[in-house]
């Protein structure tokens, strides 16, 4: 039998194996990965701003592909800084614990690659392994 539980504490995975050992079990732990997970997923969710949330929601239902026309709207506003919100509150989720050092951000930016100069971003991708945990995290929030 192998039962898997994500997403807990240091302090709660080693009273969890004490617990199993004076009921005679051996668990394994295994080291925390640096996945996202939907529980890791919806604690950026719920830290970010709603600029932020939306260019992770518009790429997750793009399927890992968010286009920038669907994020500036008809004014055609700037993207830029947006994803800053996204890269301090990862920070901010391993500074508190929620998150581990080292998880990958979802979402990056894209550019055509043919000019050097000055652009505006053409969109936004995730990586399709990144999808499942974030439809999940969407639906919990």
């Amino acid at each position: 039998m192998k039962i898997v539980i994500e997403d807990v504490s240091e302090a709660f995975a080693r009273q969890l194996v004490e617990l199993a050992a004076t009921n005679g079990l051996v668990v394994a732990v295994e080291p925390e990965s640096l996945q996202w997970t939907a529980g890791r997923a919806e604690s950026l969710l719920r830290d970010i701003p709603d600029a932020a949330l939306e260019i992770i929601r518009v790429t997750v239902d793009g399927n890992g592909w968010g286009d920038a026309s669907n994020l500036r709207g008809e004014d055609g506003a700037s993207l830029k800084g947006r994803t800053g919100a996204i890269t301090k509150a990862i920070k901010r989720g391993v500074k508190t614990g929620r998150l581990p050092e080292g998880l990958p951000t979802p979402v990056i930016a894209s550019y055509d690659p043919n000019n050097p100069s000055y652009q505006r971003t053409a969109g936004f991708t995730m990586p399709e392994e990144l999808l499942p945990a974030f439809r999940d995290a969407f639906k919990r929030i």
